[in-house]
């Protein structure tokens, strides 16, 4: 039995969805044993069924090759029979969680889903080892640094009068929050094509020596593109260290040919003076 495997690294709103319960024995001979008594979910072949998680789905696990699917937002997926009579048992697995459920072939078109928000009740709990953190969290952490004061003043770049300016950093547990600020004194707006982070080299002599390492962060919170006059964000990454004749350089640019471009160095000295959220 072929298996489908779906993952990937914003949060949404559950609204408590209605399944029905099926005692064991009932519509066996659609979608086989239910010997958990899984709620069921009715399908059919010509409406999409989307379930709606209240965290990013991690994994994805269909029993039957009849049944496809795929996961167009973060905390979202889609299923579909591709043909009449697909019944079986789908997994979804959260960052935190994990849910079953039995999938019944419908031919009755108004009997299928075509939106299931998972509730609460559904859910069992998953020790997943690689998350110390859900992406809601984050947001609430980072939400918490927009009304804390700044902590650093020294800290900035000015370019094209353009100016951005290093806020905070906080720390939790393996995570960094950074937060920036860019102020626009022109009365130009400006179109982000780039927000770019890289463990640099402090001096540079020749190219060829040059070391360049470029990192990820997991989360932001601003995801708006276009500013006036001010923007700020908040970037989460997961911890990392270098060494001093090394620094976290921010490089935001924009999106035209001649854009303007402006870059923030932090020091390894300023992450060692990250605050640390109080609970």
């Amino acid at each position: 039995m072929r298996k489908i495997f779906i993952a990937l690294c914003t949060m949404i709103s559950v609204i408590t969805g209605n399944a029905q319960n099926t005692p064991i024995g009932e519509n066996i001979e659609l979608a086989g044993e239910n010997p958990e008594e899984l709620k069921v979910i009715y399908v059919n072949k010509d409406v999409s069924t989307h379930f709606i998680a209240m965290e990013d789905i991690k994994y994805v696990d269909i029993s039957v090759n009849d049944i496809v699917g795929d996961i167009p937002t973060g905390n979202s997926l889609r299923i579909k029979p591709t043909k009449e009579g697909a019944s079986g048992v789908i997994t979804i697995v959260t960052e935190r969680f994990f849910v079953q459920y039995m999938l019944v072939y419908s031919s009755d078109l108004a009997k299928a889903y075509t939106r299931f928000n998972i509730p609460y009740a559904d859910l069992r709990s998953y020790m997943n080892p690689e998350v110390n953190l859900t992406k809601a969290q984050m947001y609430d952490y980072a939400h918490r640094m927009f009304i804390s004061k700044n902590k650093f003043y020294d800290v900035s770049s000015k370019s094209n009068l353009m100016k951005i300016v290093l806020n905070n950093i906080y720390t939790l547990d393996k995570y960094f929050f950074i937060d920036i600020s860019m102020i626009n004194k022109t009365k130009i707006r400006y179109d982000i094509d780039q927000i770019r982070f890289k463990i640099e080299d402090k001096k540079q002599t020749k190219a060829t020596n040059f070391q360049s390492i470029e990192i990820l962060p997991l989360m932001q919170v601003n995801k708006n593109l276009v500013f006036k006059k001010n923007y700020r964000n908040i970037f989460v990454f997961e911890k990392f260290t270098f060494p001093d004749e090394k620094v976290l350089t921010i490089e935001i640019s924009e999106k035209q040919i001649s854009g303007r471009t402006i870059t923030l160095r932090i020091d390894y000295a300023d992450i060692l003076h990250a605050d640390a959220f109080t609970e």
